[in-house]
């Protein structure tokens, strides 16, 4: 009940919350968000075939971070909002197509396909017209595209395509060649979590004491 309480002010009132170690805490708050980013980023590649609506949920995550983070951290300062601010939008661009990129080109294959469906649906964000293709290859073997330029409004069953596809269906196939590798998502991915963390020591570390510490 007391850790609630404490939780509840620290939200309702920013930057009440001092802990006993500011610095450590901070970091691994904004440690903590940067992962909670990065693992919806993950599982929108991992469940590319799920329907858009199950998708949508992965905003959850998003939203709480960034409501939450700021409120935890007692953000005032314009420059670390602003940092943290731009790092979660980084995150957010660059793990679900760099984590798919790296992928295919770890282990894709170019292979020839007919478009055997289209299917039409809505953004729930932006309320404009999404396409899914079904293509189907010469051994038989499915695969859905999204959100790519060779699957749009001018597509017609029976076109044939080359694309990239991960054989064993951890993500999505593409119309284009990667240009993201491991070693390159790993660096970047690392490399905003650690800003995340420091710019959270700070943000922590410098607000002003409001009364007792506590833990």
């Amino acid at each position: 009940m007391a850790t609630g309480r404490r939780l509840w002010r620290a939200l309702s009132e920013p930057g009440s919350w001092t802990p006993r170690r500011p610095r450590p805490v901070g970091a691994l708050l904004g440690l903590g968000g940067g992962l909670l980013v990065t693992g919806s980023g993950v599982l929108t590649d991992l469940l590319h075939n799920a329907p858009s609506l199950y998708l949508l949920s992965l905003g959850v995550p998003l939203v709480a971070v960034l409501l939450g983070l700021p409120l935890l951290l007692g953000v005032s300062r314009k420059r670390h909002l602003a940092g943290l601010l731009l790092l979660v939008i980084f995150l957010l661009v660059m793990v679900p197509y760099g984590f798919r990129s790296a992928v295919l080109d770890r282990r894709g294959e170019h292979v020839r396909v007919t478009v055997t469906e289209v299917r039409q649906g809505r953004d729930g964000r932006t309320g404009g017209a999404t396409y899914t293709c079904e293509v189907l290859d010469e051994r038989g073997r499915s695969s859905w595209l999204r959100g790519s330029e060779r699957c749009g409004p001018g597509t017609r069953l029976g076109d044939r395509l080359a694309i990239l596809r991960d054989p064993g269906d951890l993500v999505g196939a593409s119309t284009s060649d990667p240009l993201i590798s491991f070693p390159v998502l790993v660096a970047y991915t690392c490399g905003a979590l650690l800003l995340m963390a420091v710019i959270g020591a700070q943000a922590m570390d410098r607000q002003p004491a409001a009364g007792p510490r506590k833990a």
